[in-house]
């Protein structure tokens, strides 16, 4: 080779490490391809939808826990595979038949009943009975965790197929510069501060149970709306976003007012009774009548209006105060509260889910996988978590700690989080992609035609007649669904 290759080479060299970081392996891995290491006799297939592509933190934490996890197991190696959200399931249905499927991964709640009801999860009841002993830091069973956490991990006979990695809560995130000009001459909304223990109010947080009912968010999101002597909205108390977000925020709302979306068997709709139709009507009331929400558009979201400072209040979720920060360049002056109770509720509520790790049925080391969802799932993965991601954690000692402590102290708009994910109801949890091609055309249809339908002039006779035709839509969706679970369960012998 000549002189002038060389350099050309290990340009390419170079190049080829650049484009394997990029694409979402760790730092580790490809370390390990240039190292002279002796090979771990057990090879760990991981996936994971979290890419490092789309956000380098992601790839600071698989580092982490790779470095970590390995040191403690030097029989072990990790190796990851990023797999896009909307490809998991044909993907893993295609890896659990070939050569090299996953050994663990992380399983959204979208799939994880399915993946239990289709015999392709390895139940993890026994290991969980081993683990019952071990130090309570070290401990994965269920009295460790948040109860709002211990949830989608199970089926209805109690098996436990997951172990819960994060948790996750739909909240009302308030912007705290709106509220705290408008708190200077009102005292209402100056009430739903908190105070400082000499007496004094503590603007970078709100009470928890700060908003006490619907009426009252309608009066506080009416305040908080400000007009051009034009009638040009300047300042937006809410937001609703008819094109999709409309949908996902009915459900918080429904629980609030003690309502369910279905029943624990994921066998019928429940959201077309009289807490469903309240719960619509509040929402249709709020943008029409009310006047406190910005036009419906498609082009642009309601974390984007928040983010621009033009709305005082929008539903987002526990995990979206990083984002806000990151987008806005470090503005964090908000905070999060639960969804207040509605005529038929009776305390403040919303919907939570935790996504899990699994072992699939042809793990071919069950050892190995439980030991790393015992590190991942531990207080210490917790923290690790944490301290690169922001997030907080579904174990009960992880609010104890003084690392949680001091993350309060920094980002206030956390001191709520652990409340509102211990308010939450069971988030759906049966088809829910299904279930969403049939339910939100109809709600987004009650959002955008909201008066026309109260009317009787509208494409359906009334709100209740519009969410008795999607629960039928979602009923169907449960009959086929267990029909094919009922083959499944016909074809292993369990039926």
């Amino acid at each position: 080779m000549s002189n002038a290759r060389i350099p050309l080479a290990f340009l390419g060299l170079l190049l080829l490490v650049g484009v394997f970081l990029r694409a979402g392996l760790t730092r580790a891995l490809v370390d390990d391809l240039f190292s002279n290491e002796t090979p771990r006799p057990i090879q760990l297939r991981v996936w994971d939808w979290w890419s490092p592509a789309g956000n380098e933190e992601y790839g600071q934490y698989f580092d982490a826990v790779e470095k970590k996890f390995e040191a403690q197991n030097p029989d072990i190696d990790i190796v990851y595979q990023i797999v896009p959200f909307g490809n998991y399931v044909q993907k893993l249905s295609t890896a659990l038949v070939g050569s090299t499927p996953p050994d663990v991964f992380q399983s959204s709640v979208y799939w994880a009943e399915g993946f239990h009801q289709r015999g392709m999860l390895r139940p993890l009841d026994d290991l969980l009975t081993q683990n019952a002993s071990a130090p309570p830091p070290e401990r994965v069973t269920e009295e460790m965790f948040l109860p709002s956490a211990w949830r989608h991990n199970q089926a209805a006979d109690g098996t436990v197929f997951g172990v819960p990695q994060i948790i996750d809560a739909q909240c009302l995130i308030w912007n705290l510069d709106i509220l705290e000009e408008a708190a200077a001459d009102d005292e209402e909304i100056r009430a739903l501060f908190a105070r400082h223990p000499d007496g004094s109010v503590d603007y970078d947080r709100l009470r928890f149970d700060a908003v006490k009912d619907w009426d009252h968010f309608r009066r506080l999101a009416q305040k908080l709306t400000r007009r051009a002597p034009d009638g040009t909205l300047e300042q937006a108390g809410f937001v609703i976003n008819a094109y999709g977000g409309g949908a996902g925020m009915f459900s918080p709302w429904l629980a609030a007012n003690g309502g369910h979306y279905q029943d624990a068997a994921g066998t019928r709709a429940l959201f077309g009774g009289a807490a469903g139709i309240e719960a619509m009507r509040f929402m249709g009331q709020l943008y029409w009548q009310d006047k406190v929400c910005p036009p419906f558009r498609r082009q642009i979201s309601d974390s984007e209006l928040f983010q621009e400072r033009k709305v005082a209040c929008m539903v987002a979720g526990t995990w979206s105060g990083k984002d806000i920060i990151r987008n806005t360049l470090g503005w964090g002056h908000f905070a999060k509260t639960a969804f207040p109770p509605g005529p038929q509720g009776s305390e403040q509520k919303t919907v939570t889910w935790g996504n899990m790790l699994v072992v699939t049925r042809r793990c071919e080391n069950v050892d190995a996988a439980w030991r790393y969802i015992k590190f991942v799932c531990s207080l210490e993965g917790n923290l690790l978590r944490s301290k690169i991601l922001g997030y907080n954690g579904p174990r009960l000692d992880f609010y104890d700690t003084k690392q949680w402590q001091q993350a309060m102290a920094a980002r206030p708009y956390l001191s709520n989080v652990k409340e509102i994910c211990l308010a939450g109801d069971k988030l759906r949890h049966t088809e829910i992609i299904a279930v969403n091609h049939q339910v939100n055309p109809v709600i987004e249809t009650l959002l955008l035609r909201f008066p026309a339908i109260e009317a009787g002039t509208g494409p359906h006779a009334s709100v209740a007649a519009a969410l008795q035709e999607a629960e039928r839509n979602a009923n169907g969706v449960f009959r086929r669904y267990n029909q094919q679970v009922a083959r499944w369960l016909a074809q292993r012998g369990q039926n």
